[in-house]
């Protein structure tokens, strides 16, 4: 059985599962997949409804165990080792019958990792999230923590058991974030509970028994608050089909690793596709899932304050008094961060009133501010790491030990990111601007309508992050590299972040004044897209929309947006082209796509500097022919920018080699060449583009590209060596069958090769009575032959044509006198071009200037257009084509009868481009065989 038949059937018992699907009714081929045992059936039902944290009643996993408070412990234990989020959607049966609360959740979690000695980093995203939002724990607090375990340890128990974490962790949890129309109901309560509240708090306890669970705004703001911090009640936010919610920037996002299971795929998804104006409904209904589980997620990330519930206008708004000052109190600035000394509550009784503060003078609160913020939380920006924890509890052994089954999830995490820069930006956004930026949100005119998509990758979102541009830019980078998406309503802030940006500031900075560079254009460029339509603009990141299946993004695209313009150039992966307009790549990604493009382009034009596409395995002995006269050499190689290497390095390339394929190409003769980068469509007005339009190559291009209903910018190489071009230029590669291959074909298939061709290692020895006539003192090269006399001549007519296609980088290598490019003895033809083309990129690019400019221009000029639209996918198919047949013929030779049928069928769009299996060179205009010299 093949992989995607077993991931078909993994998918059908899911959905067995969840349909609550007996075994007597199962389909036989999913029997066969269990081996026709019932219980096995029992084991995958009762794991997977722990796993997905399905309510026992209901479900399959009533029949296959009875037992239903041990089935909640374990659904706990499981999600505390596999370090999950805290089951919110089940709180009605783990908090009032369980009684545990998220904030006793979140301690055994923290617990486990600190006896462990387990990074920070070993949170999922979501799971440091909550639990700063909970606990007030985050990276530093979690560094001091492990800090005071190892260093303020009692002598006496060096040598004995190890302190206990909890004795260091919180004895309350943190003020939370409480909206008025989230529900409050009651949790576990015992009779030593009642002593220890107030007169008001035992009122609301009481109504919370008699009339069931109330909204948090019709009760009083600090009782609901107290209680909770008691552990006596638990909030619900409950979202319905008819809800629609906006996704404003991410504050307080933890971005340490994604653990990569169903709950959390699904968060992301609804981030990337959740807009203010479709409603939940629409949503599952768009994505295909089911309604339960989308407002389950929904609900979370409105909890933890990553989206917001829009409200309608005929909900009601009266509240209780103590709300009227709700929202100076609930602004989601800096989280309340609990002491780090921990200690001082483990042996005293801890007060749960709030003390009442004395008034402080402005010196001493000026100083309480610096205090807190030298407390605040700086969660890192971490690389992701996929080490998720995917082990299923054992049907036959369910009381494994947390921490023996953790240490097995995650025995090679490393410290990846402890010391990095806060990304939450708690400690440099001021009250004023997170104030303006939620306003901002919330004031911002409803735009209905298509948008227009514009597309990036997380190499943007990298340069936002890491350059030091502005204090509240990496607010948004995070809403986009996490999120996936940047949304109309939230590019005002954004753009007034980007206004801070100053190309001026990087100067002198080196490398880092990319940074500065991709800020500055992108601002440019949105603004410049943003007025096409009346939507407006959204910002989608590629590695987000690849995140769901290919027919859910075609109907999340097909819903929101007109067309999709991309930046260039991509380094993530595009698996399925758009079925919307695409100002972008016109086939889909590859490994190996950089190096076949690069080949077609300059086989299409017959301009180029000299290449070589290698085959993985190839070994160089010494330096290719055709580079001969070039001191630098750019070097493509698979999932890695291109370099620069030197010629006489050119044996390191075989450690390449032995990985994959390698495109070289000739990048200079003493130094590296000079770039210039020239947009497309090409004005006619602009005189600055009259000499780069008339260039031979790009006459060529266009001839079989349409680059007037297209964007993007041609890349041209000078080396120093003037390209001559290709006269006798042809589309279809042909690719001749080598002589050593020839000669070991069998009989029957050489009577098929014509006698010219054979001739040349068909071979006769002269005949020795020959000899024995010759003269005895005549000269003694008087013998001829026929046979000889044709072998000959064929040589010489081989000689010929090497000499003829020798290039003038070979000859200059080869002279003595080295003859000036420009000497009249050495005129070049009329077709030879100083600057040469070098690759040709579709989309937006986000690092020239000029360039961006010209294209945004165009776009809003004419690409725009209906009419420019409606004819954009044909031209995409046809440059795809003729692409796909390009590497087709490159694949194979021509004349050789050994070649797999499948080869000569054309390559199919959705399959990934394969690799070659030909040396091949590009000299002088053509792309042929590579014979090793």
């Amino acid at each position: 059985m093949t992989s995607t038949e077993t991931g078909n059937c993994q998918l059908q018992l899911q959905l067995c599962v969840r349909g609550n699907v007996p075994w007597q009714e199962l389909p036989v081929h999913l029997r066969s997949v269990l081996h026709n045992n019932q219980r096995d059936y029992e084991k995958y039902v009762f794991n997977y409804s722990l796993k997905n944290q399905l309510r026992f009643r209901g479900n399959l996993a009533s029949k296959v165990f009875r037992q239903e408070q041990r089935y909640y412990e374990l659904l706990v234990q499981k999600n505390i080792n596999s370090l999950g989020v805290f089951p919110y959607h089940l709180a009605d049966i783990v908090t009032k019958g369980l009684r545990v609360t998220p904030f006793n959740y979140y301690l055994d979690v923290l617990s486990q990792l600190l006896r462990n000695d387990k990074s920070y980093d070993t949170l999922p995203n979501f799971t440091a999230a909550d639990c700063l939002r909970v606990l007030g724990i985050g990276r530093n607090e979690y560094l001091a923590l492990i800090s005071e375990l190892k260093t303020h340890t009692p002598r006496t128990l060096l040598f004995s058991a190890k302190p206990n974490p909890l004795d260091f962790l919180p004895r309350l949890p943190v003020h939370v974030h409480i909206e008025p129309w989230w529900r409050l109901d009651i949790g576990y309560v015992l009779e030593t509970d009642i002593r220890m509240v107030t007169p008001a708090e035992r009122s609301l306890l009481d109504d919370l028994i008699d009339f069931g669970a109330q909204p948090t705004g019709k009760c009083d703001y600090q009782v609901v608050q107290s209680l909770y911090r008691k552990g006596l009640i638990y909030l619900d936010v409950p979202i319905s089909g008819e809800d629609r919610i906006c996704i404003p920037p991410l504050r307080n996002f933890v971005m340490n690793r994604v653990s990569g299971d169903y709950f959390e795929n699904l968060l992301y998804k609804i981030f990337v596709s959740a807009d203010e104006h479709m409603s939940i409904a629409e949503l599952a209904q768009m994505l295909q899932l089911e309604l339960d589980g989308v407002k389950q997620a929904v609900s979370f990330i409105c909890r933890l304050g990553f989206a917001q519930r829009k409200h309608t206008e005929h909900e009601t708004q009266q509240y209780h008094a103590s709300w009227a000052t709700y929202n100076e109190q609930q602004l989601p600035q800096t989280p309340q961060i609990t002491p780090l000394n921990y200690n001082v509550y483990a042996s005293s009784s801890f007060d749960f009133e709030q003390p009442q503060s004395s008034p402080k003078t402005p010196k001493q609160e000026k100083d309480k501010d610096k205090d807190k913020d030298k407390d605040k939380d700086s969660s890192s920006i971490g690389y992701l790491s996929s080490d998720g924890n995917t082990s299923d509890f054992s049907f036959a052994n369910m009381v494994t030990p947390p921490a023996a089954a953790h240490n097995g999830n995650n025995s090679d995490e490393q410290e990846l990111s402890s010391e990095l820069e806060d990304v939450s930006e708690r400690t440099t956004t001021t009250k004023a601007t997170s104030a303006a930026s939620t306003a901002a949100v919330t004031s911002a005119a409803a735009k209905s309508g298509k948008r227009v998509g514009f597309l990036f990758d997380s190499t943007l979102t990298a340069f936002l992050m890491m350059g030091n541009l502005s204090p509240g830019l990496k607010n948004h980078a995070v809403t986009m590299f996490e999120v996936g998406k940047l949304c109309e309503e939230s590019l005002d802030s954004f753009l007034a972040e980007l206004e801070q940006v100053s190309l001026l500031d990087a100067e002198g900075e080196g490398d880092v004044s990319r940074y500065f560079a991709h800020a500055v254009i992108l601002r440019s460029t949105i603004c410049s897209l943003r007025p096409l339509l009346p939507g407006g603009l959204d910002l989608l990141r590629l590695e987000c929309l690849e995140g769901l299946d290919w027919q859910t993004r075609d109907r999340v695209l097909d819903k929101k947006y007109k067309f999709i313009v991309s930046a260039t150039p991509l380094t993530a992966t595009l698996s399925h082209m758009f079925n919307i307009p695409f100002f972008g790549q016109f086939v889909r990604s590859s490994d190996a796509l950089p190096m076949w493009s690069k080949l077609f382009y300059n086989h299409i034009t017959g301009y180029g500097p000299p290449s070589l596409l290698l085959c993985r395995g190839t070994v160089l002995k010494s330096l290719p022919r055709l580079f001969l006269g070039y001191g630098k050499l750019l070097v493509n190689i698979l999932h890695s920018d291109a370099y620069v290497l030197n010629t006489e390095n050119f044996r390191n390339l075989n450690e390449q080699l032995k990985n994959g394929c390698v495109l070289l190409q000739g990048y200079g003769i003493s130094t590296a060449g000079q770039l210039h980068y020239e947009s497309f469509p090409f004005q006619a007005s602009d005189a600055g583009q009259a000499k780069w339009s008339t260039h031979r190559a790009v006459q060529k291009l266009a001839t079989h590209l349409d680059l007037r209903q297209q964007c993007g910018y041609i890349t041209f190489l000078n080396t120093g060596v003037p390209d001559l071009g290709c006269d006798e230029y042809e589309l279809q590669v042909k690719l001749k069958l080598p002589q050593r291959k020839r000669t070991s074909l069998p009989a029957a298939t050489k009577s098929n090769v014509p006698n010219d061709q054979l001739t040349s290692f068909q071979l006769k020895s002269p005949d020795e009575n020959h000899f024995a006539r010759t003269p005895e003192h005549g000269p003694a090269n008087d013998y001829t032959s026929a046979d000889c006399n044709q072998l000959l001549a064929s040589e010489l007519a081989k000689c010929s044509d090497i000499s003829n296609s020798c290039s003038r980088a070979e000859l200059l290598s080869q002279s003595s006198v080295e003859l000036p490019i420009g000497d009249a003895s050495a005129e070049p033809e009329p077709s030879t071009e100083e600057w040469t083309l070098l690759d040709v990129n579709f989309g937006v690019p986000l690092f020239d200037v000029d360039t961006n400019t010209r294209i945004c221009e165009q776009l809003v000029r004419q690409l725009s257009s209906d009419a420019n639209l409606q004819a954009l996918p044909a031209c995409a198919q046809q440059a795809q084509q003729l692409f796909l047949e390009f590497v087709r013929q490159c694949l194979y030779f021509e004349d050789d009868p050994s070649t797999p049928a499948q080869l000569h069928e054309p390559l199919q769009p959705a399959r990934a481009l394969p690799h070659p299996r030909i040396n091949l060179a590009f000299e002088n205009g053509r792309v042929g065989y590579w014979n090793g010299r």
